[in-house]
Formats: structure tokens, sequence, C-alpha cells
């Protein structure tokens, strides 16, 4: 049943009015990966429940239309919980402990494979590739069969149509940003057409993409306030367009010449011509336009709670206005399930030492300045409360750090070693905590012990500060730092809004080269979008993913001292957490073996 685990109260936000029925599904109800294309045409269930019947009303296409919210919407929170939408994510954990952000604690999750270079044909990493292709296939269904359905206005109509047609592109971007060109499933296909659909180009693929947001874009809703939340509509399509574009004009696939040569097959991985500004150009514009789309449709930046609360307010808060869509199926869960049990540290968890927990390395901690915009040095020292103390605000509104305050449960967060010569234990809560900090991004205070089942967890997918960094992003590339090129804003002005409504000072012009600029902007994006599944895939598209101290080499934490004459003052000293190894066929991810082997896909290379 496609709504067996959906809690009733969201779906009836996502698509209303909405009946919920028990069972008025189509064709697939579980798709594995050894025969995903088989049950991507598999027929229709017996019985009462036929295409006839789903396309006989619109109460009963609506409902149809909420699975392929529940396929196709993904989650950036991994659940993996039997109470939760495992459909939008089957992960445990998040993919900032596959990269300079953090170190996944627990050494069973998958993100420790791409740590260990050891990500391969049969550690594929890609949990949602079969529901990718299930929601595709139930759009084709709705876009061939909804003229059937007798009561419903052509204006409806066609906004369902826009938006099976944007949670396609959606589905396609995430396969494009993972693989390069895959099979198009343009139309409906028959039990007695080729199923072995080749990979297109990146080119033909990112048209398609496009394609098929430039078509949705007219007929969806402007926005989606008040019970509409969850629901697509123009802010998202140019949302996911800006993103589209900004992946496109990257190094990764901007390029004739791919990471890897793959001989006559370039072209399944990059756009296979010479990098091509006209990318970035686009970029600019569509963020643009969603900067202008955000300031007459509810959708603002958050700045009336202080710069000491503005970031967290951001992420915590539920609906809040700066998010532009959420996922919306997941039901409160709490401390104990997924997500929150792989980041929330098995000490504050249990109230005991335990494995589990995500922890902010060094690597990542260092791109936060001081409060006047300076850098900032980690050579060890005994000013560790001072200096934390004087960090960029959004450190203390992301990390939890010694001393700090995680809830009402755990007050203080004690993160120093024993020292047996001073007689002091080890904190309460420095088990496993290899980089000398945790994640407390994403987990709302209000998560508690034993088992509080709220908040339900507000999964981002697009969120205004994304568009001005994006914006800042293509319009640095295209024009530098200055030039505002008719829009708005220029790429410093967008930095600079982003920086000013968490205190920082603003980036004056003539503080750095064209190339120095670049490296603020992705500093900037770093912090920003800091553990919101955006570092893993930006490292990898700006191909920096092999720098020493990226996904590759040394990472480091910190330890932390007690010093006997001073209890609100520490020691610390950076150390070498361990070396982590990256090849660039990671740039990509493989394909499975079981999928390779079934004769329409042709590998990734050096898999």
């Amino acid at each position: 049943m496609y709504l067996k685990n959906i809690n009733l109260k969201r779906l009836k936000q996502l698509v209303s009015p909405l009946l919920i029925l028990l069972v008025l599904v189509l064709p697939v109800a579980v798709v594995s990966c050894e025969d995903m294309m088989g049950n991507y045409l598999e027929k229709p269930p017996g019985g009462d429940v036929t295409e006839d019947t789903i396309f006989s009303s619109r109460t009963q296409v609506e409902t149809f239309l909420t699975s392929i919210y529940q396929m196709g919407i993904h989650s950036n929170l991994g659940y993996a919980s039997a109470n939760s939408n495992v459909y939008s994510n089957r992960d445990e954990n998040i993919f900032a402990g596959a990269c300079d952000e953090a170190e996944t604690c627990a050494n069973w999750y998958r993100m420790n494979w791409w740590n260990e270079g050891s990500i391969s044909a049969n550690r594929t990493d890609d949990s949602r590739f079969d529901y990718r292709f299930v929601a595709i296939r139930k759009i084709t269904v709705l876009l061939d069969r909804i003229y059937d359905v007798p009561d419903i206005t052509p204006e409806y109509r066609d906004q369902l149509i826009a938006e099976a047609k944007l949670i396609r592109a959606l589905n396609y971007f995430e396969m494009m940003k993972r693989y390069g060109g895959m099979p198009i499933i343009r139309e409906r296909l028959q039990l007695d057409d080729n199923l072995k659909i080749p990979r297109a180009s990146l080119r033909e693929m990112l048209f398609f993409i496009l394609q098929d947001i430039d078509e949705a874009y007219p007929a969806l809703l402007d926005n989606a306030l008040q019970n509409l939340r969850g629901r697509v509509h123009k802010g998202v399509a140019l949302a996911l367009k800006s993103k589209v574009l900004l992946y496109a004009a990257s190094p990764l696939f901007n390029t004739n010449e791919p990471y890897m040569d793959f001989g006559t097959n370039n072209n399944l991985i990059c756009l296979n011509e010479p990098k091509n500004m006209v990318w970035w150009e686009r970029a600019a514009a569509v963020a643009d336009s969603c900067i202008r789309w955000a300031e007459t449709n509810g959708c603002y930046l958050i700045t009336d709670q202080g710069v000491d609360a503005n970031y967290q307010y951001s992420w915590e808060v539920y609906d809040n206005p700066e998010i532009i869509l959420a996922e919306k199926a997941a039901q409160g869960m709490g401390c104990w399930n997924r997500p929150w049990s792989g980041i929330i540290p098995g000490s504050i968890i249990a109230g005991s030492s335990g494995t589990n927990g995500t922890t902010p390395l060094l690597n990542f901690v260092r791109k936060y300045e001081d409060r006047d915009g300076n850098k900032v040095e980690w050579n060890g020292g005994d000013d560790l409360q001072a200096k934390l103390a004087n960090l960029d605000r959004r450190f203390a509104q992301t990390i939890a750090y010694n001393l700090s305050w995680w809830n009402s449960q755990t007050p203080e967060v004690q993160l120093w070693e024993a020292n047996e010569e001073l007689g002091v234990a080890a904190g309460k809560h420095i088990k496993d905590c290899y980089g000398g900090f945790w994640l407390h991004k994403l987990v709302s205070p209000s998560i508690m012990r034993p088992d509080n089942q709220e908040p339900v967890p507000n999964s981002t997918l697009f969120q205004l500060n994304e568009i001005y960094l994006n914006f800042a992003e293509a319009m640095n590339e295209a024009y530098g730092p200055d030039d505002k090129h008719g829009y708005k804003y220029s790429a410093r002005e967008a930095i600079n809004i982003i920086r000013e409504h968490s205190g920082q000072p603003a980036i004056l012009s003539g503080s750095g080269i064209y190339s120095d600029f670049r490296e603020l902007v992705r500093n900037e994006r770093a912090i920003e979008l800091a553990f919101d599944n955006h570092r893993f895939w930006d490292v990898r598209r700006w191909m920096i993913a092999e720098q020493e101290g990226v996904m590759s080499g040394a990472m480091y934490g910190i330890k932390i001292y007690w010093i006997n004459s001073s209890p609100q003052e520490f020691r610390y000293t950076p150390y070498l957490y361990e070396n982590r190894t990256f090849t660039k066929k990671m740039y990509l991810h493989p394909f499975s073996t079981n999928e390779v082997n079934k004769g329409y896909l042709i590998q990734n290379p050096g898999y």
C-alpha cells in the first residue's frame, strides 16, 4: 500500500481537497533493483482497483497524485524506520559524514564507504534508485490517462499535469547529479515496447529536464501556503531550474574533458563541449527570477529573530517563510528513530555513553570566520572557549561545542578528555566525539528522552538562502563580483545579504581578486548551507573533492583538556583523526552490477 506509512494529516495538507483511501494505487507496489525495468511496466492489479477506477473522478486521481508525491519527493534526512515514509529516503544518515563536514561515528553507515574509497558497483550508495523510476512510471500513466477524468476542469487538469512534470524533472535531476546521462522515459511504455532503453547523453537529459520545468511552469500554483504546503508550485520550478543550471555550468559537467576519459561515451558524463559561459549566465538569470518570485509570494529571509537566532529559526521552525519546498510525508518521530538517532550522540540520547552521532570535523570548523570577518587560526592553545564565543554566530546555531546548551535535558555539553593528574573525569558526551564537536543543526531541542514524537522532520529541499547563493555563484562566474548586469543585485551584494542576517560584516569591494571572491562564495555556501545535503555534491561539481582535506587526505579533530586554574577555560590540541581516500571515479556514482547486467546501462568510468 502506498499510503501505509504516510501521516494522514500531512497528506491532507499535501493534496487538498483529498479523500484518503486505504488503497487506490496503480501498477507498482514494491520495486527491487533486480527487476527495475520489469516492474516499471508491471500490469495493473486485478479486482476492483483498475486504471479506469483511478481515472474515474477528481478525488481518485488526486489520491494517485499523492502516491506520485510519496515516491517522487525525496528527503535529505535518512529515515529507514518503519513509522516513516521510507520511500523518500531509506538511508540511515546524512551525507555530511562523507565529506569534510563531519564524521558519522558508527562505522556501519554507508557514508563511510566514501571515506574508505570503497564505493563500487556492489556498494552504490543510492537507496532511491528504484523509487525514482516508480515515480516516473506513475507520472507517464497520469499524463496518458488524465484526460479521461470526467469531473475535472481544464485548468485543474493542467495544474496536475504540471505538478507531475515538475516532479519528473526533480527525479531526473537527482539522477543527473549522481550518474550523468540516464535512460529517458518520455511516454508511457507498453509491455511490447523495447524496455532496454539506453542512457541518453548528458546534454539530452539536461534539455529534457529543462523542457519539463518550462512546460510545467505556466500551470503551476503561484505558491503553496497554508494547507497546500508540500505541493510544488512556481517557486519550486524556479528553484529547481536554478539548481539544474548551476550544476550544468559547473566544472564537472561544463567541459569536453571529463574527470576520466570515457572515449566515445564522454557525452554521457559531460556536456562534451568546451566550457560555455552561457550556462552560468542562464543560472544567474533564473536565480534572479526566483528571488523576484519570493518578493511577491510571502517567501523571505528570516531577519526578525535577531542575529543570534535568525539562522536557527530558519532550519528549526517548521514551514517558516524561508522555505520554498519541504518533504511533507514523514511522521513525527522520537530520538531513538532515524533520522535523529544517527545525528544525536548516543550519550545524549541515552544519557550515557553510546556509539552514534555525527561529529563535525576541524576541517569544516576552520571555515567559520570570527565576528569581525577574519580567518581564525586553529593551531592549539589555552583559549578554546574564548575562540568559540567569537566565531560567526551561525557556528553556535549549527554545532554543539564544549559547554554549549543542547536542550533542557542536556543544558551543558561536556567534551573534555579525562586527566588523571588533575583528577578530572572525561566529559559526559566525549565518547566517539572524534571531531571535538557534535552536530546540532537539524535536531530540534524539543526532541527529548525517553522518545518524544514531535516535531515532524523538517526536511527542506529548497530554501531561499540557497537561491541567493546560487545567484551569487553564477553571477560571479559569469560577470565577476560587482557587475549587476541589469539585475537587482551583484554577486557581492547577494553574499552580503546572506551574511547580514547572521551579523557577519559585509565583504567590501576591492577585498580580493576574482579567484579569491570565488573562494569566498564557496566558503559562504559551505557555512550557510551546512549539513543541508549540499556540500557533498558541491565539492564534486566543483571538482575539488580530491583536494587535501576535502574528501581526501587528512581529517582533523580537536582534543579538549581542562585547565586546572580555570574551570571555564580549556586547552585544545588539533590531532589527525583519519586519512580518507578519494579516487577520480568517485566524482559520479556507479550503477549496481545487477542493473548493468540487464544490458541497458553503460557503467560509469572506473567502476
